[in-house]
């Protein structure tokens, strides 16, 4: 299994990761550039290359960061000895806990992650495949334990982490609905298109 390794920040270079990922999130990583970048930070673009030595390296520094925590949080639910329906339902709410606590991150972590180069590219396609596998592998369980539906676990768990993964686009803090409703929904939505249907439900 790949192994995310993270390096100590300096201050100054999380205050340089922080505006960078609000700005890849803004503008977009292609249109973002380092001038840019150096104008919300109030200095001067060369000051930017004594710390990063480009702008593919602060968007994998970004990336891997937030590939890590979704790591550390939602891949141990998956591996618990809970009910399968049980593990995912915690999966699909640490999920959301995590992206509505990192969203400049996290819309780095679902799209622009793919304008990395080799062999960042190719490391954190890995990364994806594992979360991704993470998701496929309870559902298969609850499949074979008559706790769910007979549906195809990796058709389902792009389905589900599509759905997520698109509430950044969307959500307002100022909005009507809380990160509760959020979760409280997503969770009713997917776990009932999931379960098996009962022998009274089928009579």
């Amino acid at each position: 299994m790949e192994t995310i390794e993270l390096k100590t920040l300096s201050p100054r270079k999380k205050q340089i990761l922080e505006s960078a990922q609000a700005l890849f999130s803004q503008k977009g990583y292609v249109a973002a550039s380092m001038r840019d970048l150096a104008e919300v930070l109030k200095i001067k673009p060369a000051s930017l290359y004594s710390h990063y030595t480009s702008k593919e390296e602060m968007l994998w520094e970004i990336a891997v960061r937030c590939a890590a925590e979704f790591h550390e949080v939602v891949l141990p639910l998956a591996q618990g000895t809970d009910a399968p329906d049980l593990r995912l339902q915690r999966m699909i709410e640490a999920h959301i806990d995590v992206m509505m606590r990192n969203m400049d991150a996290s819309a780095i972590f679902f799209e622009e992650w793919k304008r990395l180069e080799e062999p960042r590219l190719g490391t954190y396609t890995t990364l994806i495949q594992q979360y991704e596998q993470a998701f496929i592998g309870v559902i298969r369980e609850g499949i074979e334990g008559g706790i769910f539906r007979t549906v195809k676990p990796r058709f389902v768990t792009s389905m589900l982490l599509s759905s997520m993964n698109w509430i950044h686009q969307w959500y307002k803090p100022t909005g009507t609905m809380t990160q509760t409703d959020i979760q409280t929904q997503c969770v009713a939505f997917i776990m009932g298109g999931l379960r098996a249907e009962s022998p009274q439900e089928r009579a």
